[in-house]
């Protein structure tokens, strides 16, 4: 789920309905032009493209991991 909204000086206002509790993760943008409708897309500026092959594998391998000490 994605929900959009503003900071109103105030508060985070949300273009939405949240449940009562609901943890949300906020990401600023710093203009509207930079927004893309998705997490992946918003963060993609910051990712490091050297580690794409090693992250490849890395969540299979810390569930064998995890798994095989069980």
């Amino acid at each position: 789920m994605s929900i959009t909204g503003y900071y109103d000086g105030t508060a985070v206002r949300v273009n939405g309905q949240l449940q009562i509790n609901q943890k949300v993760i906020v990401i600023p943008i710093e203009r509207e032009e930079d927004f893309v409708e998705t997490a992946a897309g918003s963060l993609h500026k910051y990712a490091d493209s050297s580690l794409a092959e090693k992250e490849k594998g890395a969540w299979r391998e810390a569930v064998v991991k995890k798994h095989a000490q069980e």
